[in-house]
């Protein structure tokens, strides 16, 4: 009887193992999930370059030739516009931009925080012949 009882136990604990249809899914699970972690990390390393300033370039469209500081003016004029800021301020902090950026003659860098937390987005923007200034929101980055 005790023969019986050990060889079934030994039948079971063998049975129990990975079927063969369970072994090549999750090899490629781990596949993707390797591969996820990868692109993630090569997105994270290109986020860093980009907000990194030593990488923008500073062409400024030719509208603003005759202003002295076109960061300073941009950054004045968005101070007027804080509903532009895609997130909200917490802990009773009002969002407002600190810095701007120029990307190239098309888009710029800004960004903004309420003293508790902070972000930079990416921003579109024209000028029309009256001088005014009207922006696109890009993309925000965390």
């Amino acid at each position: 009887m005790k023969n019986l009882l050990y060889f079934s136990l030994t039948l079971l604990f063998f049975s129990c193992g990975n079927s063969a249809e369970e072994n090549p899914l999750t090899l490629k699970v781990d596949s993707l999930e390797r591969e996820i972690k990868e692109l993630k990390q090569a997105n994270d390393t290109l986020s860093e370059h980009l907000l990194e300033k030593n990488y923008l370039a500073r062409d400024y469209p030719s509208y603003f030739d005759t202003i002295p500081n076109p960061e300073e003016f941009l950054l004045n004029d968005l101070g007027n516009n804080p509903s532009l800021i895609p997130k909200d301020g917490v802990l009773g902090g009002t969002m407002r931009f600190t810095d701007v950026t120029f990307i190239n003659d098309e888009l710029f860098l800004a960004e903004f925080e309420d003293g508790h937390i902070m972000g930079k987005a990416v921003y579109s923007y024209t000028m029309d012949r009256s001088g005014n200034l009207s922006y696109n929101l890009v993309g925000s980055l965390k």
